[in-house]
């Protein structure tokens, strides 16, 4: 029975399934399936995927092949980097970014002779990747490591640029390898998720302002949050956005994906009007789309995101959930479980199949690991739902699933058993200058504010558990 759930889960591409502990990343399930020219390739145990299999080096394929703007302009190698300090996108094209940044070139030169220039930029700029494998055995890089390095033909194409870079030092753009991840439109947003930093929410900003919903013990002084907010908003305002489209149209010959983030992107009419210039390129049916999304819409009124699915070589949708059914709609308040449901088998009708697939993609606090099971046994039964990953939540860090009551942690340990990741988590410590009461008294706010209206839950009813630790 347990060799016929690994089989579903791996085919589900389910994160974690591995034997990858704290501080030791399990990389066996890496370049498992190849092309001939990469069974050719992996001959040599000097090349690129046996040092990064046999950990000779911390490879990543994002320096090669992605390119991320943040919501303040900034560039990122990836969603979980460090933003540069030099560079962002008033200052610096995307293409000057890729090619020319030391930022970038050190990354890639570290990556891959860490002997010659040892790790001084990695440990600077991806020390979230790294806290990550030292903690749960796992983050974004090996996560997306084990995905890519099985899919043939990609795999090929990126390995190419990396060889060349090596041989010649320079990176240049030249096959259709790259995903763009843009951040930079906006912070509109529908829902009001628990764990979700005010300055990345439209609805998080108005929750904070208009009804006190806040705790600055856990998200620091209302004041510099503001000051967070008031530096997101004058940066965007600061973009050019029009200009952002042109440059990325340049790039769409080398574009194999687009991954657009918001707030909530399918609300928010500038990506609407974003992808229609992308389809003008006539590069959309070589380029896939991928939307961050809560997935309680497919539009907002006559800009709907799904008409776009046929013009697309392939359309995800990356749902965002934490829970099933009243826990999904307590941990991102004011979603309503049915609309995500009808969605998902929408996009998994016949009119939409081989064309758009849904992808979930989970944050794991101390609230929804209480159900996050649930989750996954969801996610691997459901047939309108190709794939899942997930992340330990990082900020704010009062929220993190080691900081619950140990004997809680200790019950729901068994309930983790074939995902180390959660396992290890949970089996770690409460930080000492944590106070279970003050979280509990944040989300019990959030409750007040929904008093009378359709969206409102209680804590205690929704987990029922946390009654015994409250203070209150």
């Amino acid at each position: 029975m347990q060799n016929k759930l690994d089989k579903r889960l791996h085919k589900k591409r389910m994160t974690a399934v591995s034997n990858s502990k704290p501080g030791d990343v399990d990389t066996s399930g890496w370049f498992e399936t190849l092309s001939k020219d990469g069974e050719e390739r992996k001959k040599d145990l000097n090349s690129i995927m046996n040092r990064a299999k046999d950990k000779r080096s911390w490879f990543c394929h994002f320096p090669f092949s992605e390119m991320f703007i943040e919501l303040d302009g900034r560039f990122k190698a990836c969603c979980l980097a460090a933003g540069s300090k030099d560079h962002n996108i008033n200052n610096t094209s995307i293409k000057s970014w890729m090619e020319d940044s030391k930022y970038m070139n050190d990354l890639r030169k570290e990556m891959l002779d860490p002997a010659k220039h040892g790790t001084k930029a990695i440990n600077e700029h991806c020390i979230r990747c790294i806290s990550d494998e030292k903690r749960y055995g796992k983050s974004r890089r090996t996560h997306h490591m084990w995905k890519e390095s099985s899919t043939k033909e990609r795999w090929d194409a990126i390995e190419r640029n990396v060889r060349m870079y090596e041989k010649t030092g320079v990176w240049t753009f030249d096959e259709r390898i790259m995903q763009i991840q843009l951040k930079s439109f906006g912070v509109e947003c529908n829902l009001d998720c628990h764990m979700c930093n005010h300055d990345s929410s439209s609805m998080r900003i108005d929750m904070m302002r208009k009804h006190d919903v806040y705790s600055e013990k856990m998200f620091g002084s209302m004041e510099k949050t503001n000051h967070k907010i008031k530096l997101v908003e004058d940066n965007l305002n600061k973009i050019d956005k029009k200009d952002v489209i042109e440059q990325i149209k340049e790039l769409a010959p080398y574009l194999n994906s687009i991954k657009i983030i918001g707030g909530e992107p399918l609300i928010m009419k500038k990506y609407f009007e974003f992808l229609e210039e992308i389809v003008k390129t006539g590069h959309a049916p070589h380029i896939k789309i991928k939307f961050q999304t809560n997935l309680t819409k497919l539009g907002e009124g006559k800009h709907k995101f799904i008409d776009f699915v046929p013009k697309f070589k392939e359309t995800s949708f990356t749902a965002s959930i934490d829970g099933i059914n009243q826990n999904a709609e307590y941990l991102r308040r004011r979603s309503n479980w049915k609309e995500i449901e009808e969605n998902i088998a929408l996009l998994n009708s016949d009119k939409y199949k081989g064309k758009a697939h849904v992808d979930v993609n989970s944050v794991i606090t101390c609230f929804s690991v209480l159900r996050f099971d649930e989750v996954i046994k969801y996610c691997r039964d459901n047939p309108g739902i190709r794939g899942a990953g997930w992340l330990m939540i990082e900020r704010p860090k009062s929220l993190r699933v080691h900081n619950l009551p140990r004997k809680l942690k200790d019950q729901l340990i068994p309930k983790y058993e074939g995902w180390p990741d959660i396992q290890a988590a949970l089996r770690m410590d409460e930080e000492p200058d944590n106070d279970f009461q003050d979280t509990l008294n944040y989300m019990l706010q959030q409750d007040k504010a929904y008093v009378g209206t359709k969206w409102e839950s209680h804590l205690f009813e929704v987990f029922p558990e946390l009654k015994e630790y409250y203070n209150g």
